[in-house]
């Protein structure tokens, strides 16, 4: 019996492959939201103002994608994606990477570069399939640890209570809106110093803050006048606020996923940070080989 500790975005796709690969599994998890519930999934390849490809992308998200799509339509949404250049000091530095960042590049043009392969996971809605699938399949569901072999997917909640020993990290807590723009008609995600993400229906994902100090949960005026700013970088139009979330991102080293063995706790699959959707899935098969 594999037992996964934690049922977000990085335990949800464990404890399903374990599964598929024909393991008897148990979750253990008090449905309570964490990050992964709250999370934009944006997937964009190239992020940050360096122009710098997320680690190892192409090799993670050719894991990815597959196994989203396996739980069906509509939880994967292909959007293009448009850097908008900041100044020419800017463009002027992507032209120096143009080369290494050409797999990405659909277009580049005076507004920006537009990057193929991104796009967003509806988080949430992965969630519910997931374990819609997991309990379907025979898959045990407890509040509390029983024992076997246990991988603690426990996020950044693991992290700060110190569940695995020298484990340093620097999480963040990050404060995202939902907004009505009704005749904008934005179809891109929009990516300079901030995002937006249409979601239909005249809706938009904004976000995000990063609070390295402040980690307590729950949405703030400060942090919603932060993401306000950012949606006016992107347009004047008229807007209203529908969702104010806010959660705190497992980081350890730069959204690098970690995986660690401790005599006496089991395996911890942690710190996948803003890049949780390109990852998970490639940590989750990565864990049968290492436990087989």
């Amino acid at each position: 019996m594999v037992e996964v500790i934690g049922f977000g975005l990085a335990g949800a796709c464990v404890a399903l492959q374990f599964q598929r690969a024909g393991y008897n599994v148990r979750v253990i998890d008090d449905r309570r939201e964490g990050s992964s519930h709250i999370a934009a999934g944006l997937v964009n390849p190239v992020a940050g103002r360096n122009f710098e490809p997320s680690w190892e992308v192409e090799k993670a998200w050719k894991r990815a994608l597959p196994f989203y799509q396996s739980l069906g339509e509509g939880l994967f949404h292909s959007v293009p994606i448009l850097r908008l250049w900041s100044d020419e000091k800017d463009r002027s530095k992507f032209e120096r990477k143009r080369n290494l960042l050409k797999p990405w590049i659909a277009e580049v043009t005076d507004e920006g570069v537009l990057w193929a392969k991104g796009g967003w996971l509806d988080c949430p809605r992965f969630l519910e399939v997931a374990r819609e699938e997991f309990l379907a399949r025979g898959g045990e569901w407890h509040d509390a640890p029983k024992g076997d072999s246990q991988i603690w997917c426990a996020g950044a909640s693991g992290l700060i209570r110190g569940d695995f020993t020298d484990v340093e990290h620097r999480s963040a807590k990050g404060e995202i809106l939902t907004v009505r723009i009704p005749g904008w008609g934005e179809n891109r995600i929009l990516n300079r110093g901030g995002w937006v993400i249409p979601i239909g229906a005249d809706l938009y994902r904004v976000g995000a803050t990063y609070d390295w100090d402040q980690l307590e949960t729950g949405p703030t005026e400060k942090g919603r006048g932060k993401v306000e700013t950012i949606l006016q970088t992107f347009t004047n139009c008229d807007y209203e606020v529908v969702d104010h979330v806010a959660g705190i991102r497992p980081i350890i080293n730069r959204s690098k996923p970690m995986v660690k063995f401790q005599e006496g706790k089991g395996w911890m699959v942690n710190g996948l940070g803003s890049k949780g959707v390109i990852y998970a899935p490639r940590v989750g098969f990565e864990m049968i080989d290492r436990l087989k």
